[in-house]
């Protein structure tokens, strides 16, 4: 069984964007980011970690994680609604529970990726719920198109947009020396990815974050951008 040794966390508003709208959250063996969309973004991904951080709280195991992303839903929603804007964010947990309660796991809903990185190689194990992370999926762009697709920020999916969401649940394969990333999408906003897996492979989790702001930030930081590195042991 994989368990973790070591993790940091780095959030950075970037050169271009005049607030950050991304929200990071460990919690125990949980470790999340949301990034905010809209007017009020910023409150949108504040709101569902503050919920989903309570509900896990509360009952701290696999149904009571998909309970309390399911009330951040509830919640971001009835707060995006009566501020009357278009607004919402993403949402990437990842609970890395013992194998008594069913080993690591993932909920997703939007484009901020889960990455592992396994003897030097870097794999998203994430879907993108974007209009071009879909165009990726049907194997009609590559990865390296959807990077500069015009509708790459166009989500498909995302709390806070609809009463009813349905949201990616999976099973990690972990083991020990496994590195891993959660990102918000503007890591990747105009970083080479080759870059990006150098920075993510220094040796200490906290080297880890700073690095890959830095690369983010000189490819333009052109969004917020927010990661989480766990080293596994």
């Amino acid at each position: 069984m994989a368990r973790v040794l070591a993790a940091a966390t780095a959030t950075d508003q970037g050169p271009v964007r005049v607030s950050n709208q991304d929200a990071v959250l460990v919690e125990g063996v949980l470790y999340a980011i949301a990034d905010g969309f809209g007017v009020v973004g910023d409150q949108a991904s504040r709101l569902a970690l503050d919920t989903l951080r309570a509900g896990f709280v509360a009952a701290p195991d696999r149904d009571g994680l998909l309970a309390a992303v399911r009330r951040a839903n509830e919640r971001v929603c009835a707060h995006v609604t009566s501020d009357g804007s278009s607004s919402g964010c993403t949402l990437t947990a990842v609970a890395m529970f013992d194998d008594e309660q069913g080993g690591p796991m993932v909920v997703n809903i939007g484009d901020s990726p889960l990455y592992r990185i396994r003897d030097g190689r870097m794999e998203q194990l994430t879907a993108d719920h974007s209009v071009a992370g879909e165009l990726v999926q049907a194997g009609e762009i590559t990865r390296e198109d959807a990077r500069f697709h015009p509708q790459r920020h166009l989500l498909t999916r995302a709390l806070g947009i609809g009463p009813v969401i349905r949201v990616d649940v999976a099973d990690l394969d972990c083991r020990p020396g496994d590195r891993l990333l959660i990102s918000s999408d503007g890591l990747f906003a105009a970083a080479d990815e080759s870059a990006i897996a150098d920075a993510a492979s220094a040796p200490e989790p906290e080297t880890a974050v700073r690095q890959l702001i830095e690369v983010a930030n000189n490819a333009g930081g052109s969004d917020n951008t927010s990661v989480i590195v766990i080293d596994l042991g």
